[in-house]
């Protein structure tokens, strides 16, 4: 939703000239009250939310040869910002309930080589942070959180991004804050703020003479017409975030009783959730062999714009002839053989998981019951198709 105060910070913008950060003000006022929402003492505004995790990476040193915890079931950008440092992302099996990243599973891919985990609060529900840190302190291992999906949200009494060494957001256009692309830093590592300074500004220091570049860089810095666009939101989402609860609530409690549909879980430990989306698994035997794509076409049909969700991230083409297509990876000793790979829950999760996103979450309470009687009709209808 864009509002008129919104508007107006844009042609404030545009009719001032000032489209940039050297010469900003919207966008430290945005950096300042994103840090205070997120318990974080630094944020950093960024072109995008990968561009996020490629500068949260450099920053903790992330380079060649090096090892990377991520989960199995995330958006390729995760694995992909890895593959940017020059080092390898390790799939970590998820949990079958949240979605979320395993703790349990992660010991066992911790090699001498591993320097960094990932973790991605899907949806907005918090992977369980307590026992996540506890893994990497012992093994002395940088985490950093992926909030792409959890603008708001709480692990406890702890706002995500907030938790591991560094937190990375995006502003993407289907997000819950949207700029149509950006992302956002944040950490309270004043080290780390500085070496993510430097690698998103062309190398400079963040006092430094301007013209003087100290290490390999580049430029990843946001406008200052997106974060005119964003900085009201953050006073609506906190209304936004209940509005969404309520209505998975709702959604949640007239679907439990339906065979072939199950919502994402969600865990005591999961204080907020801002549902970036409503994910449930969607299984084409209890509905009586009714295909997931049927199931899909007919929601859309109806105006419910119901999406498939992730394949497991090496699964992609991208890591079909990953070695061949890319020389520097040749020389890495501690190759994965990705095709060998077998996550039974992230697989089952990649298989049947569909999700609507969080816009559909803030319709009227018409639309939402229509949503519901859709389901139970094609699930009625699935049963007397396969009676026949």
């Amino acid at each position: 939703m864009i509002t008129d105060e919104d508007k107006q910070r844009v042609l404030e913008c545009l009719e001032s000239g000032n489209l940039w950060r050297g010469n900003g003000k919207y966008l430290f006022e945005f950096e300042e009250a994103f840090s205070n929402l997120h318990q974080s003492k630094y944020s950093l505004a960024v072109t995008n939310g990968t561009h996020a995790l490629e500068i949260a990476l450099a920053a903790l040193d992330i380079s060649f040869g090096d090892e990377v915890l991520i989960p199995a079931y995330t958006f390729i950008a995760t694995a992909s910002a890895v593959l940017m440092r020059n080092a390898l992302p390790v799939p970590i099996e998820v949990d079958r309930e949240t979605y979320c990243i395993n703790p349990k599973s992660i010991n066992e891919k911790i090699t001498n080589h591993t320097k960094a985990l990932i973790v991605v609060h899907i949806a907005g529900h918090a992977c369980e942070m307590d026992e996540i840190m506890k893994i990497a302190k012992e093994n002395s291992i940088a985490v950093i959180e992926d909030c792409a999906h959890a603008h708001g949200s709480f692990y406890k009494d702890k706002a995500l991004g907030s938790i591991g060494d560094i937190g990375t957001f995006s502003f993407q256009a289907i997000k819950t804050m949207t700029a149509g692309e950006g992302g956002m830093i944040v950490t309270s590592s004043k080290k780390l703020y500085e070496k993510a300074y430097s690698y998103f500004n062309c190398g400079r220091t963040v006092f430094g003479n301007p013209y003087e570049h100290k290490s390999i860089a580049s430029n990843y810095r946001m406008s200052e017409i997106q974060a005119a666009l964003l900085i009201g939101q953050i006073n609506r989402l906190e209304n936004d975030i209940t509005i969404r609860s309520n209505i998975v609530k709702y959604l949640n409690e007239k679907l439990k009783g339906l065979p072939g549909i199950s919502p994402q879980g969600r865990k005591e430990y999961a204080s907020i959730q801002g549902y970036s989306m409503y994910m449930f698994k969607f299984c084409e035997d209890t509905f009586n062999g009714y295909s997931k794509q049927l199931f899909i076409e007919k929601m859309n049909t109806a105006g419910f714009p119901v999406r498939t969700t992730y394949p497991v991230f090496y699964k992609t083409k991208m890591f079909e002839n990953l070695y061949k297509n890319n020389k520097q990876f040749q020389f890495i000793q501690n190759k994965i053989d990705y095709s060998k790979l077998h996550y039974e829950s992230s697989d089952l999760i990649s298989s049947k998981v569909l999700w609507l996103p969080h816009t559909f979450l803030l319709s009227d309470q018409k639309t939402i019951d229509k949503f519901i009687d859709l389901i139970y009709q094609t699930y009625t209808d699935s049963k007397v198709s396969s009676s026949h």
